[in-house]
């Protein structure tokens, strides 16, 4: 037998020796990793456990596919399908929303993949912005054939269409053999070669998994019955905000063990000394009847969890080295940090955050700004550009932090979700944020309604907001601005204002997102429906987990519900068609907080795109894109996505919305005209199908408008 190590104790010695695997699940932004997995391995490592493997199955699993023969296959097999469909005309609605986008990849070349990556990867082409544009068009295009492998309609880009072909809160639903033998299709080249070999690499003693989308539920799912396949042996567990969410809006807490049947243990909550925790218990013997503290073991209730919240101050460094940065999809790392946890204010009616059960969010904790420093500095090496994770920094930690970096002299940009404060206005407040690196920040300005504001809690006055937004213009620091509409007794009028506050001050932010509102359990409005004049409603029986609560509301503000008029909606969705400048979202340019917005606001500045960009030479010209004539003489007669969602949004509220039906109505079937002539339809580069001329023989109408749009934006559709 060989010495031990004189560096290591025995005890470390022997940590060291479990191998444990950790595991990033898809689908999710593939520009830039998520930062958990950094911060549980610098946790885990410094305790000893250092035997342990990080794998981002997402941008792996992309990349991948994303090689030319796995494109050519894909190519092969949608043309494939688009014949079979073309040969008969009695289709079925599933096949009538497949057509066009198999239609989509005609035209797109087998290595347009890996160029559009290159593009993203290389910080020339990147930079020029008509040539990322197309990149981004040629991954959009790529995507939605990709996941038309799985179930119709149910990914929208990187995210999940919540009213798609599956009820996403139906448990069987979501673990339905069928349903996760769909979602294995779409990267099944990945699961049946690397990722085979990374689970037979190693006897892993725990293998974990990462859930913090969503988006990424279905398939971590997939991949939880894989590894309970190949590591019969190994302790499997999940943890992440997606599992925290899940083990707190079940209706019935025993169910998470039939949503997770693959796994072992749970993590709920913040994971570093859970993980730590379960790595020594599998070095003694495994997790006994009483499990650590945030942790749920197999058949226990969730209601036998622990909440635990880490030491901010004590963390040991996340480790971002786990990651080979040159596998994502931007020309530079752009770096997840936590310098702070929860939220100082914690007041906002709408909030619920996390698996706090007496406030809206976690209680807020600080890392000391001089530790911060040199952990940037340590990073500054390799990357320079962060992007503060946080739910919301104190005015007063964010002066610290500011004179902090500035003191040190350290060169890296920056950006944030900041709550609006009157201090950003204040004397010297813009500067130092501007000194510190500070490029961009997004804010929850959420009404232009000093009213529903009030209601809400943010502790703001509307009137403050222009200033600050022009603190911040004067020392070329972005804005990016976030609201919703619908809240509780807000009127037509105000729900308005909120787009016109956006038009009036146009000029002093760069990104703008409105989104609804939705009532969550843990929201104070849930708690005090009464104050808020909110009637609460029971759920759809067809719902195992309640991610919102059905309401309505009460009193003299039912007298003016928001959009219950035609001439509302339509004039609402005109503003927010006026507030929209950007094409894409996230994870893209244009997408609040998305990396790629960050990089273009350090190198652009507030204006965000380069100012010249239009100079360059339009490059979509007449008849360059690919035309085909299909046997169909009425496309725009077929199945749209639209009737899909109102389809499942109406059975969700008869309480049907399930497997079952869905799958009925997408299965009905109608028979379509077929004409000689067909119809002549162009392919954009987005993947986008234009008819050009019907069977008729005349031109579109729509394509001769589009086709001027696209010209005039140099591509947008």
């Amino acid at each position: 037998m060989g010495l031990m190590p004189r560096s290591l104790p025995a005890s470390r010695t022997q940590r060291s020796a479990i191998p444990y695997l950790l595991l990033n699940c898809p689908l999710t932004d593939p520009t830039t990793p998520y930062h958990s997995i950094p911060y549980l391995t610098g946790t885990t490592a410094q305790a000893g456990f250092s035997a342990f493997r990080a794998v981002d199955v997402n941008v792996e699993a992309l990349n991948y596919l994303a090689k030319a023969e796995h494109v050519e296959r894909l190519l092969a097999s949608s043309e494939q399908r688009r014949r079979e469909i073309e040969s008969r005309a009695n289709l079925s609605r599933e096949e009538q929303l497949l057509y066009p986008v198999l239609l989509g990849g005609v035209g797109l070349a087998r290595d347009a993949v890996e160029q559009a990556l290159d593009v993203f990867r290389t910080a020339e082409k990147f930079y020029s912005y008509p040539r990322y544009r197309r990149a981004v068009m040629t991954i959009k295009r790529w995507l939605v054939l990709l996941e038309a492998q799985g179930p119709p309609m149910l990914y929208d880009g990187f995210d999940l269409n919540r009213n798609g072909p599956v009820n996403l809160n139906n448990i069987q639903d979501l673990t339905s053999p069928a349903f996760l033998d769909q979602i294995d299709a779409v990267i099944r080249p990945y699961l049946d070669g690397p990722f085979v070999e990374l689970l037979a690499a190693e006897t892993w003693r725990v293998v974990g998994l990462s859930i913090n989308y969503l988006s990424q539920l279905p398939f971590a799912l997939s991949l939880l019955r894989r590894i309970r396949a190949a590591c019969p042996s190994a302790t499997v567990v999940v943890g992440g905000t997606e599992v925290s969410d899940d083990v707190k809006y079940l209706r019935s807490g025993a169910d998470i063990w039939q949503l997770y049947s693959d796994a072992d243990l749970i993590v709920a909550g913040e994971g570093e000394s859970a993980l730590t925790a379960i790595l020594e218990a599998a070095r003694t013997g495994g997790v006994g009847e009483i499990p650590p503290p945030g942790v749920i073991s197999r058949g226990a209730p969730i209601s036998a969890a622990q909440i635990v919240y880490e030491d901010v101050s004590s963390l040991p460094s996340p480790r971002y080295d786990v990651w080979d940065w040159s596998r994502y999809w931007s020309p530079e790392p752009v770096i997840l940090y936590s310098p702070t946890r929860g939220c100082y204010w914690n007041k906002c009616t709408f909030c619920d955050y996390g698996l706090n059960s007496d406030r809206p969010t976690s209680p807020s904790r600080e890392r000391d700004p001089e530790r911060v420093v040199e952990e940037l500095a340590s990073l500054s090496a390799s990357a320079r550009t962060i992007y503060f994770a946080v739910d919301a920094m104190s005015p007063i930690y964010l002066r610290r932090l500011c004179e902090a970096i500035a003191a040190s002299g350290l060169e890296v940009r920056w950006s944030a979700e900041l709550r609006l404060e009157r201090s950003f206005p204040a004397p010297g407040m813009s500067e130092r944020l501007r000194r510190a690196g500070c490029v961009a920040i997004s804010f929850g300005y959420e009404s232009a309604t000093q009213r529903i504001l009030d209601l809400i809690n943010k502790g703001i006055r509307i009137s403050d907001v222009p200033r600050v937004l022009m603190a911040l213009k004067d020392v070329g620091i972005g804005a990016q601005m976030m609201g919703f509409t619908g809240f509780p007794s807000e009127t037509t009028d105000e729900a308005a204002e909120t787009y016109t506050f956006l038009l009036k001050h146009h000029d002093l932010w760069t990104i703008a997102g409105i989104g609804e509102f939705v009532l969550t359990r843990g929201s104070i409005v849930a708690r005090q429906p009464e104050h808020f004049g909110v009637a609460l409603h029971e759920h759809p029986a067809c719902d195992d987990i309640e991610r919102w609560i059905p309401w309505s509301a009460i009193g003299p503000s039912s007298e003016v519900p928001l959009l219950s008029q035609l001439d509302a909606e339509m004039a609402i969705t005109r503003l927010a068609q006026k507030v929209m400048r950007f094409v894409d979202d996230r994870p893209f340019v244009g997408g609040i907080d998305s990396g790629h917005s960050l990089l273009y606001f350090a190198r652009n500045g507030p204006q965000l795109l380069p100012a010249d960009w239009q100079q360059d030479d339009p490059w979509v010209a007449n008849g360059d894109l690919p035309l085909l004539r299909t046997p169909f003489a009425d496309l725009p007669a077929f199945t749209q996505r639209r009737e899909l969602e109102d389809f499942h949004k109406q059975a969700w509220l008869a309480g049907e919305a399930d497997t079952s039906v869905l799958e009925q109505w997408l299965h009905d079937t109608r028979v379509l005209e077929v004409a000689p002539a067909g119809t002549l339809v162009e392919i954009t580069p987005s993947g986008y199908v234009l008819p050009v001329v019907g069977a008729t023989g005349s031109e579109s109408e729509a394509y001769s408008h589009l086709r001027r749009l696209i010209l005039q934006s140099r591509g947008v559709a």
